[in-house]
């Protein structure tokens, strides 16, 4: 049997999540991932490559985005191998984002749990408002829900009142 930390139910052992309040059980698993090097990165700009070997001169577009939250100067890259969905984490209501921006100050600044998406799409980088109630703006500029918009280098991402700036490589 497992008991929680934070409210005293008891469950099963192997139980990931409490059912009465949330928490996380398994605090002694320690799961996580290990960092990519960055020798294993190329960025845009440090050598001459031909067409052959670098994909995004054929215009495949970037490969990862990097995003910098002004709030904390905390900076977060992830791949565009698939769709990134931002948000704030909550186990209770199964809301895992990729990029959780609860510790960034997300619920005070107007975050949703399922907030936005950025995902590759036929060669562009778009991000996506997933019908959050304070909004996704790209340049001040207010995206409809559930309509891409065209993220590009450079761009002013802002969900509620949190800004993050976009770099893509």
């Amino acid at each position: 049997m497992i008991k929680c930390p934070f409210c005293g139910t008891t469950h099963v052992a192997n139980t990931l999540f409490c059912s009465e309040c949330g928490t996380y059980l398994l605090e002694d698993d320690r799961r996580g991932t290990d960092p990519l090097g960055t020798d294993e990165i190329g960025w845009v700009g440090e050598e001459e490559e031909d067409t052959e070997t670098n994909p995004l001169i054929k215009g495949t577009g970037p490969l990862t985005i990097r995003l910098k939250i002004s709030e904390s100067g905390r900076e977060i890259e992830a791949t565009l191998n698939k769709a990134i969905h931002m948000g704030r984490l909550d186990p209770a209501s199964d809301v895992f984002p990729e990029i959780d921006l609860t510790n960034d100050n997300g619920l005070e600044k107007g975050v949703s749990r399922r907030h936005a998406r950025i995902l590759k799409r036929e060669g562009t980088v778009v991000v996506e408002d997933l019908g959050s109630i304070n909004g996704t703006f790209i340049n001040s500029k207010r995206l409809a829900p559930y309509l891409p918009e065209v993220l590009h280098h450079g761009d002013q991402l802002q969900l509620g009142k949190l800004l993050i700036e976009v770099e893509m490589h």
